[in-house]
């Protein structure tokens, strides 16, 4: 589809790869509707982007709650006229494992990292249909929705139900006959940004700061591993993610995976695929690597 001269909306627009999404946007000449909970960090990203030259409006936003999901895509074509790309980007990390992740985190994660993209699909889609024209659904998943490991256990879970989500959309709009509406499902490998800091927008009754997460040894080091990878250098900054994202958008693509397209990568993901489809245990030799590399990660930083 064309880009420039269209609308977009992004949840979780303040930061990360959301802002790098809406720099993007603005970038490729797309009108932009931001939205995201924290009100001050919405108001400075929404003035960066003005700055830029870009026609922003800025809406604050819970994407946990579908009225006011329904809020914004009220709001964006109040303003612009219309919406032609809807981005569920919004989303939050948390480390835990499988026996020791309480209730009311669990319920926080699937509400911010599945339930919202629902939310986004009920609210913006309609919208799309009616208005006939070239439209987008994107969604912001994680290598996570291919791929396990431990310490994982609520974001994977969340974001591999976000991907079986967004190809129910797909199909679903295939069998329904409805072509103007395109849909794109990002899965990054890890980028520079501060989703290892959950407490930034959590409910202060989660407790979700470092002290808490990382009473376990495998989170912590999963954690450390993760940030190692930032610091050395080695991690896809946002805004080449964003890039790409907006490429295969451009081109109708169905899947991008930002930085997580290399031999090995693709060998661990395709090992997990088959090992589902055809009821092989592919984790032995796959952990093994993990356990090696959750090692390393704790020497470092026994060092540092």
């Amino acid at each position: 589809m064309k880009l420039a001269g269209s609308v977009v909306a992004i949840t979780g627009a303040a930061g990360g790869i959301g802002f790098a999404l809406a720099q993007e946007a603005v970038r490729r000449g797309m009108t932009v509707a931001i939205s995201d909970i924290r009100e001050a960090a919405l108001e400075q990203a929404r003035a960066a982007l003005a700055a830029m030259g870009g026609d922003v409006l800025a809406v604050q936003t819970d994407v946990t709650k579908s009225a006011e999901v329904e809020a914004l895509a009220a709001a964006t074509v109040a303003r612009f006229g219309k919406v032609n790309v809807l981005i569920n980007n919004a989303g939050a990390f948390v480390g835990s494992l499988a026996w020791e992740t309480p209730e009311a985190q669990l319920d926080w994660i699937i509400d911010l990292n599945v339930k919202s993209i629902a939310h986004g699909i009920r609210a913006f889609v309609p919208r799309m249909i009616a208005q006939g024209d070239p439209c987008h659904v994107v969604t912001i998943a994680s290598a996570a929705a291919i791929t396990v490991y431990p310490g994982y256990t609520s974001y994977s879970s969340s974001k591999h139900a976000a991907l079986a989500l967004t190809e129910a959309l797909y199909l679903d709009l295939a069998a329904e006959g409805i072509g103007n509406i395109g849909v794109t499902i990002a899965m990054p490998t890890i980028i520079e940004t501060d989703i290892m800091s959950p407490e930034k927008a959590s409910p202060a009754g989660l407790a979700l700061g470092e002290g808490g997460r990382f009473k376990n040894r495998t989170v912590r080091a999963m954690e450390q591993m993760m940030r190692n990878h930032v610091a050395s250098g080695h991690a896809m900054s946002a805004q080449d993610m964003a890039r790409q994202t907006f490429d295969a958008v451009a081109e109708g693509r169905l899947y991008v995976l930002p930085g997580h397209d290399g031999p090995a990568d693709v060998a661990k993901a395709c090992a997990i695929a088959n090992g589902r489809a055809k009821g092989i245990d592919a984790y032995p030799p796959i952990i093994d690597g993990i356990m090696q590399s959750l090692e390393r990660a704790e020497a470092k930083s026994a060092q540092t």
